[in-house]
């Protein structure tokens, strides 16, 4: 073979030739200047090794078949800084192959006419990868995707984006499993909350197809009852329009209280209570046009009926003349801190807890729940009630005008007195139990975090309670056996 130069036109080679026809290796400057290939050639045509060198930087390296750039090959693409390394066919990427992206992303497998078409692992440079099949560079039937936060897609794919039957596993632990349109939820599936929470049902457009928006406390409010009997609530989940929607795994919080109103105001509350602890700090805010002062409710039935012996034990009895016998106070050097303790003192259930049981988180199942046993607890320590004397008939009236007070009626200090003694027995009683008035149950969802990012509006249930039963007999009790006669 000779070495010789060739020139045809603009076109320049040099390099080795046979039969005046470029064979073996040769260096071929294209008439635009824009390209140089340097490499073998066979009649004329590169074959076999070469390189194709860009004016911008660009350049193949690899095989040739018949002139075009055909086997296994490196292309760099000056333009963007990417580099591929695989196979060819007439100058396209064509089977398999690996990009190396100028960002530092990576795709690795399979290529049709220099797009993504087949199964391959993309790694992008965000941290998020996807392994499964491709058509015209998009995401395309079976394929999983892992996200930078931690999530996890597996399911299918269409024009890039979620679409048919798939499951996603998010970073906080969420989790639906079902049918997807255009990337979001649509169709039939399942949502798991990391909450706990669940729905099942249709979706659409990335909603439930059914949404509940607000608590229900089912009966009617206000409701009565009375303070030596449990009750029971039933709370729902309702939607917009009223209807049952079926939470599964909703976290429900119930507190109680009484209504609060500013210092100025009179009474301060609805049953008459202050508390040695800042106030205003305590509130608790409700959309009923006023604030809750907090009330402990129970529904641990074993403190109750520990509470019921303690106030039948402690409440003095009308019938009996004489004041109730007290309790008989433990000596100080009893006690284990040896100090003046008074819940170790007189043992008192109401005064020895700092804190009462409080009614637990409750779980809502197919959008309901139901709450037993609950009753409202003596006040605590630091509830100071007010006391409100009974209401007494007044005398009869005298006229002063015809005669002095008539013999044997008490004079107005006395009756005051009297008063003010029955007043201190019974503010002594009430501080130890519940006082009959108008409490507020509050049912707030609490569920963390909020299913879908929102929270149903919570429910009220305005309760009466009134005195117990027994109370009641002994009240009716009194005035039939005053107005006995008695036999001669």
């Amino acid at each position: 073979m000779a070495a010789t130069t060739i020139r045809q036109g603009k076109d320049l080679y040099a390099g080795e030739t046979k039969k005046h026809i470029r064979d073996g290796f040769g260096i071929y400057t294209y008439r635009n200047s824009f390209f140089r290939y340097e490499g073998e050639w066979k009649d004329g045509k590169k074959q076999g090794q070469g390189k194709l060198v860009l004016k911008d930087g660009g350049y193949y390296e690899g095989e040739f078949q018949d002139g075009e750039m055909t086997g296994n090959g490196i292309r760099f693409i000056a333009a963007n800084g990417s580099t591929y390394m695989g196979q060819f066919y007439m100058g396209h990427f064509q089977g398999n192959g690996e990009m190396k992206y100028k960002d530092g992303g990576l795709y690795s497998g399979e290529w049709d006419s220099n797009q993504r078409s087949g199964n391959g692992t993309l790694q992008e440079a965000q941290g998020q990868t996807y392994l499964g099949n491709w058509h015209n560079n998009k995401r395309h039937e079976q394929g999983k995707q892992y996200y930078k936060d931690g999530s996890r897609y597996d399911g299918n794919w269409h024009n890039d984006k979620r679409h048919g039957q798939g499951e996603l596993r998010c970073g906080d632990g969420s989790i639906f499993d079902g049918q997807w349109k255009n990337d979001v939820f649509h169709g039939f599936g399942m949502h798991i909350s990391p909450s706990g929470m669940y729905f099942e049902g249709q979706w659409i457009n990335g909603k439930p197809s059914e949404m509940a928006v607000k608590i229900v406390i089912k009966g009617a409010s206000p409701r009565d009852a009375q303070s030596d009997q449990p009750f029971t609530i039933e709370i729902e989940t309702h939607d917009a329009n009223g209807n049952l929607v079926k939470d599964n795994g909703r976290k429900l919080e119930l507190t109680a209280g009484v209504k609060y109103a500013p210092v100025t105001a009179t009474p301060q509350s609805s049953i008459d209570l202050t508390s040695d602890d800042g106030v205003e700090d305590r509130l608790i805010p409700t959309e009923l046009g006023y604030d809750l002062f907090p009330y402990p409710i129970c529904n641990d039935t074993a403190f109750f009926e520990m509470y019921l012996k303690e106030c039948e034990e402690e409440e003095p009895d009308p019938t009996v003349k004489g004041k109730a016998k007290p309790k008989e106070r433990v000596k100080e050097e009893d006690t284990e801190s040896g100090k003046d303790d008074q819940a170790s003192i007189d043992g008192s259930l109401v005064e020895e807890r700092k804190e009462y049981p409080r009614v637990a988180t409750v779980t809502v199942e197919d959008g309901t729940v139901t709450v037993p046993s609950l009753f409202f607890a003596p006040p605590p320590p630091n509830y100071k009630p007010f006391a409100v004397p009974e209401e007494e008939t007044p005398p009869t009236p005298v006229d002063r005008s015809k005669s002095r007070a008539a013999p044997g009626r008490r004079s107005e200090a006395s009756i005051n007195a009297r008063t003010a003694s029955k007043l201190s027995k019974r503010s002594s009683f009430e501080e130890k139990g519940v006082r009959a008035g108008e409490y507020v149950i509050s049912v707030r969802d609490i569920t963390q975090p909020p299913f879908l990012g929102f929270c149903l509006e919570p429910a009220y249930l305005i309760v009466r309670l009134l005195p117990s039963a027994a109370k009641k007999a002994k009240a009716a009790k009194k005035p039939k056996e005053r107005g006995q006669s008695t036999s001669p």
